[in-house]
């Protein structure tokens, strides 16, 4: 089953070019999470594969790509060719690429991080995710995953 996504969700919101970079040097890698979440990285990290792990039976452990973005932001990704079915709590259904499920798990760890004591590092983390996923090939389905 597909997730019904209305025609205007599909169209991504005009705002300035944010660009995502892939980070390959594995020094720069390292500092990725840290960077983002201090102390808290490990928190994230396995936050991240825990909402991968829950809208989707595929297997997702392995080698994830990381990804700056040019506003600040972060987001990883599963290192794969593939396409992802996700199921969201939400009702979502559909299959996605790699990079738009990556998306997507970050944001809902995000969102769900920025709920604790202390947390706005994980406000902020999603704000400028939100504003790349506003311009993503895939910005409408990305959204209708999250809502």
């Amino acid at each position: 089953m597909h997730a019904i996504v209305n025609e205007h969700l599909k169209r991504p919101l005009p705002v300035a070019a944010i660009t995502a970079t892939l980070v390959e040097h594995p020094g720069q890698r390292l500092q990725c999470l840290p960077n983002l979440a201090g102390d808290r990285h490990m928190v994230l990290l396995r936050t991240i594969h825990d909402m991968m792990s829950g809208m989707t039976d595929e297997d997702t452990r392995g080698f994830w790509n990381f990804y700056t973005l040019s506003n600040g932001g972060f987001f990883m990704a599963p290192k794969s060719d593939k396409t992802f079915d996700l199921s969201c709590d939400n009702g979502f259904e559909h299959e996605v690429t790699a990079d738009t499920a990556g998306i997507i798990a970050c944001a809902a760890a995000y969102s769900h991080l920025s709920m604790l004591e202390d947390s706005a590092t994980f406000g902020t983390a999603y704000k400028l995710l939100a504003h790349f996923i506003f311009q993503h090939r895939d910005a409408g389905i990305i959204r209708a995953a999250l809502d």
